[in-house]
């Protein structure tokens, strides 16, 4: 039986609406509907609570609906892309902060500079266009149900801007290695920053 359907069941069989099971997991009725009518799943962290509210083990869950299990895994999965993204953009903010120190007239300085630019480039086209195809990640339900952000990840997008509008003001390069920082961060540590919209 379908994850949607079989907490369905089980909340009609301890008589429980929408709004109760809602008001115990802290989540909006809205996040259990879309459950029930198989329009999103929850992450492993919901699915422990949800076990202990609908008294159903997590196991018996999993069997029983392969496509909560895809999920499940293609979560994990985005979690270690994001981290080696996160890591990828500290890397380059290290980068612009060494370029003030290499002799730019250098052919090989200059080699090692476009080559560190041609990869971030191709790595963005990845983290875009690529990666969704990898973790097998449909585009279009991934934008429908897109994340909104955190009060964590309000006060980095806050403190972003404020680098972006400094960094044009100023010119200073160590403006625009804490930017790559900053995103670095927000990326390795992207499960605090968005939460869903539902």
């Amino acid at each position: 039986m379908e994850f949607g359907n079989r907490i369905k069941e089980q909340r009609k069989k301890l008589k429980l609406t929408q709004a109760e099971v809602a008001n115990q997991l802290y989540i909006t009725r809205q996040t259990i509907s879309n459950w029930e009518q198989g329009k999103s799943y929850p992450d492993l962290d919901m699915l422990v609570k949800i076990s202990n509210v609908y008294q159903i083990s997590i196991d018996s869950l999993l069997k029983e609906d392969k496509h909560l299990k895809k999920y499940l895994e293609q979560g994990k999965a985005y979690n270690a892309f994001s981290v080696f993204r996160g890591l990828f953009f500290i890397m380059y903010g290290l980068f612009f902060l060494m370029i003030n120190y290499l002799d730019t007239n250098s052919t090989i300085a200059e080699f090692y500079i476009y080559a560190f630019l041609s990869i971030f480039i191709i790595a963005i086209l990845y983290g875009e266009h690529v990666e969704p195809f990898f973790l097998g990640l449909d585009k279009r339900k991934r934008k429908k149900t897109y994340l909104r952000s955190s009060p964590v990840g309000k006060i980095f997008l806050l403190i972003i801007a404020i680098n972006i509008i400094s960094m044009v003001i100023s010119h200073n390069e160590y403006l625009e290695a804490l930017l790559f920082f900053l995103v670095g961060l927000m990326n390795i540590f992207q499960k605090y920053m968005w939460k869903n919209k539902s």
